[in-house]
């Protein structure tokens, strides 16, 4: 079993954006990225191998 690692991020219809690593799963395949759209905002699930490049990812995803 590997560790996955969870970048969520979001961007409200003014496009206010916000980003973090917001979760960790053991597991043999890494989780499928998903995105869910709401009256008010779309939320992005992307999912990685390792800590480092969640936290780049949500970092990234701020500074845009």
């Amino acid at each position: 079993m590997k560790t996955y690692y969870c970048g969520t991020s979001s961007v409200d219809d003014r496009g206010h954006m916000t980003a973090a690593v917001t979760e960790s799963v053991k597991a043999q395949e890494c989780p499928k990225n998903t995105c869910t759209s709401t009256r008010r905002k779309d939320i992005y699930k992307d999912w990685f191998e390792n800590r480092k490049e969640a936290e780049d990812f949500a970092d990234e995803a701020r500074s845009a």
